[in-house]
């Protein structure tokens, strides 16, 4: 595809002279990230690796936040052992009253301990004492408030519930590769994404931006050039859209070969909008690919299913399939 590398302003550029992007070009990343970090800076599945430090544990703790963002699973599990330990707590305070502070406790501190667990879960989720029951003004307040406690918790604990429920998650699923295949008589940049979700997704907008290191004096500079897109929104998206990038003269990947990527470690920034419309609520995507994972004379198989008398579908296994391309015309 031809040889010219990205260095060419380079030699317009005064040998050391302090040369940065214009503000606005680097995506709002910053200059010292444009010059300094080699990292890649999107993952595959969007999140970003730049790390902030510093901040200290109490500061940067967000516990509304920590606790709509991590797995089901961890929320789950955190959410029960605050439940038993809470338990064991009061439990402990039941037991530090004595044995006359609640009716009908067993002998043994261990038996008294276990117990005391159980009406306090009893307590706490206002089941009902059954024949244990308090037996002091202390045992009565500590019972009061267990009672507000329990109150409280269980109204957070759904509130936090159903803020996981209803917080908007994409499902969004994009091909593992580009490829750089043949396009009405050239080359095009291509990559492939779905909705794996069942409500549909509208006005979707679409950005992408190549990132890559340019010598510039005697510095290694990071780059932004927004690539065009054939098109760069649709209305609707109810199975797949492959996402062109025309390479032409214009286009910052014009001739440039594999091995100009790698070494400029060129980064392809995906950023996507869209409305679920099913509630209404804005759905973003993110992804990156770097140059391993271009595919290049390649192009990605056919994903559509077709069956007589039924509508045309897609077959989402074939998402990163590519094949062999034919050259380009």
């Amino acid at each position: 595809m031809g040889a010219p590398p990205f260095g060419s302003q380079a030699a317009r550029q005064p040998q050391g002279e302090a040369s940065v992007e214009p503000v606005g070009n680097d995506l709002g990343l910053g200059r010292v990230i444009s010059q300094e970090s080699h990292t890649r800076m999107l993952n595959k599945d969007g999140s970003f690796t730049l790390q902030r430090g510093g901040i200290g544990f109490w500061h940067s703790l967000s516990l509304y936040y920590d606790l709509i963002s991590i797995s089901w699973p961890a929320f789950f599990g955190l959410l029960g052992v605050t439940y038993l330990l809470l338990n064991a707590g009061f439990a402990l305070a039941y037991l530090t009253l004595g044995p006359g502070a609640l009716s009908e406790m067993p002998q043994g501190d261990g038996n008294r301990f276990w117990a005391c667990f159980f009406f306090s879960v009893q307590t706490f989720g206002t089941i009902g004492f059954g024949h244990v029951y308090p037996r002091t003004f202390a045992a009565n307040l500590l019972v009061t408030v267990e009672a507000f406690v329990g109150l409280v918790g269980v109204a957070l604990a759904t509130g936090v519930l159903f803020a996981r429920f209803s917080r908007p998650r994409h499902r969004v699923l994009f091909s593992e590769c580009a490829v750089i295949a043949p396009y009405r008589g050239g080359w095009g940049l291509m990559f492939r994404l779905v909705n794996g979700q069942r409500t549909d997704l509208i006005e979707l907008q679409i950005e992408v931006t190549l990132a890559y290191f340019k010598r510039v004096g005697v510095r290694q500079v990071r780059h932004f050039a927004p690539l065009t897109l054939e098109r760069s929104s649709v209305a609707f998206f109810p199975l797949s859209w492959t996402v062109v990038h025309p390479i032409t003269e214009e286009s910052p990947l014009w001739k440039v070969t594999p091995q100009q990527l790698q070494a400029a470690e060129a980064e392809i920034m995906v950023n996507l909008r869209g409305l679920d419309d099913a509630v209404y609520n804005a759905v973003r995507a993110r992804t990156s690919y770097q140059g391993a994972d271009l595919r290049w004379h390649a192009r990605f198989a056919d994903i559509f299913v077709r069956r007589a008398g039924r509508p045309v579908g897609i077959d989402v296994r074939k998402l990163s399939v590519v094949e062999p391309a034919p050259s380009a015309e």
